[in-house]
């Protein structure tokens, strides 16, 4: 059993060589192959600063490093999962167009991230989650809800659009009709309806959230991490694929996946066959 977070006292090493740096606005903790990523500025409503971005980062990149993490949790404090980008960081971008244009290519790049990890992602979404928080949920694997929670994209009320990605996923998830009334509407989505939406898998009572998230997490962090990365990987391919082309695609995947030495696939294979637990890398 492996119990380590990072953050507020300073850096943790999580495997030779890999050091994770101070976590100001979150922290980091590792526990039983679950890693967790928690915002911890409640009184900003965990508002997305310079600072947080960065620790965002680096407590991603620590997480995929460690290799006794197999799924990662990302959640929030208070009352918000988090409520986006931070007032300061908004103030510099409407006085600078070129600061607009880094920040976007960051904050897609980082969904791009959490889409793209070899482990599956799962959202705790404890309270309010709009605009840059919307989009990070959107970019992760799973999402559970208390609730009370609600999310939104929110930048219609601004007169503001998405740059982190929400108009490219949303329609995916839920229709283009639907995704067009919440963008343009900017409306707070009930966790029930956000379930009925398909945003969220499910919304559990707020003193269940913890519960249920771990639940999920221990069911995962007992699969191989090669095996879930792989599935990721597959379904990232299969999107939008005529069915002819996808079937080819998902041949050539699962061929590359079990052929020796590389895959778990073997591993589970044989322990199945020997009435085992399966002994995962």
């Amino acid at each position: 059993m492996k119990h380590q977070i990072y953050g507020g006292d300073g850096a943790g090493t999580v495997r030779e060589g890999t050091t994770v740096p101070t976590l100001e606005t979150m922290t980091l903790e590792v526990t039983d192959r679950v890693a967790r990523i928690t915002f911890t500025r409640p009184d900003s409503m965990n508002s997305l600063t310079a600072q947080a971005l960065d620790d965002l980062e680096a407590a991603i990149d620590a997480a995929e490093a460690d290799r006794d993490a197999r799924v990662l949790v990302i959640g929030g404090t208070g009352r918000a999962f988090t409520a986006g980008l931070d007032l300061a960081v908004l103030d510099r971008a409407f006085a600078d167009p070129a600061v607009w244009e880094r920040l976007g290519k960051r904050i897609a790049a980082l969904t791009l991230r959490l889409e793209r990890l070899p482990m599956p992602v799962i959202a705790a979404v404890n309270g309010l989650a709009r605009a840059g928080g919307f989009e990070i949920l959107l970019a992760c694997d799973l999402v559970v809800m208390a609730e009370s929670a609600r999310v939104a994209d929110a930048h219609a009320a601004f007169g503001l659009v998405p740059v982190g990605g929400s108009t490219a996923r949303l329609p995916r998830i839920i229709g283009r009709q639907r995704a067009k009334e919440i963008f343009l509407t900017g409306r707070w989505i009930p966790a029930a309806e956000a379930v009925d939406l398909g945003i969220a898998l499910k919304a559990v009572p707020d003193d269940r959230l913890a519960a249920a998230v771990d639940e999920l997490a221990k069911d995962l962090s007992g699969k191989s991490r090669a095996g879930m990365a792989a599935m990721k990987r597959q379904l990232a391919a299969m999107e939008g694929l005529p069915m002819a082309e996808a079937l080819d695609r998902e041949l050539e995947g699962f061929v590359s996946y079990v052929t020796p030495p590389d895959s778990e696939a073997q591993e589970g294979f044989r322990a199945h066959r020997e009435n085992r637990p399966p002994s995962w890398a």
